[in-house]
């Protein structure tokens, strides 16, 4: 059965505000985005947003280029797909996971924005990327983002920057950064070596991380 984080209720209400003050240096990591899916996506050319979530994973493209391409936001949350359906009428929202999309090569661009680190790496990581994989047309780019797992012996200061980080810049209390950290430990996150190799092994023809701070990174792949 494929794995689903739900989001629903008050944390399908927040998760945008919540999310922006969670992952260091988010407006710019979306500015990022919105620039390579520029860069790599051909006019009228079709992005599928995997766990688009409200929308923010497209909102900063649609600032810069708001009629340039075809978007389509795909979340298994109800909840999620409707607050991305107020705010983005125009656009194309599915309510599903990418399994049950058409197997079939449409899309040139793909983007998977802090969601792998919620998949077991038990078969499930690498079942999304094939999936995606499917989906692409040849030569289509794949923008990966997500939270990876440092190395041991880095991991102690790490954490110690990213609650000093949440605390000075982003106002977070004590406790609320202990319980954030906590739940940080318990998310299925890996080292950034295994990302090349599950991508390799979904079929992508080649990546380059493009990006990494505290414990972000991000990651590029083409079919």
């Amino acid at each position: 059965m494929e794995y689903v984080e739900k989001f629903e209720g008050e944390r399908a209400k927040v998760y945008e505000r919540r999310i922006g003050k969670m992952i260091p240096f988010y407006s710019g990591i979306m500015e990022l985005v919105a620039i390579y899916l520029l860069e790599k996506t051909p006019k009228n050319g079709k992005i599928l947003s995997v766990g688009c979530g409200t929308g923010a994973d497209f909102k900063k493209l649609l600032e810069i280029a708001p009629d340039k391409f075809s978007i389509t936001g795909l979340d298994p949350s109800p909840e999620m797909i409707q607050q991305a359906e107020r705010k983005f009428p125009h656009l194309k929202f599915v309510c599903s996971t990418i399994s049950e999309l058409p197997a079939i090569p449409e899309y040139d661009s793909i983007t998977l924005l802090f969601v792998l680190h919620f998949l077991p790496d038990d078969g499930a990581k690498l079942s999304i990327l094939k999936e995606i994989h499917s989906r692409l047309k040849p030569n289509g780019s794949f923008i990966l983002f997500d939270l990876f797992d440092p190395e041991p012996e880095a991991r102690e200061e790490l954490f110690q920057n990213i609650k000093s980080y949440l605390k000075n810049f982003q106002g977070w209390e004590e406790e609320a950064v202990e319980v954030y950290l906590k739940r940080v430990f318990e998310l299925h996150r890996i080292p950034k070596e295994r990302y090349e190799t599950l991508l390799t092994e979904a079929g992508f023809s080649g990546s380059v991380q493009k990006f990494e701070s505290l414990h972000v990174g991000g990651w590029i792949a083409v079919k």
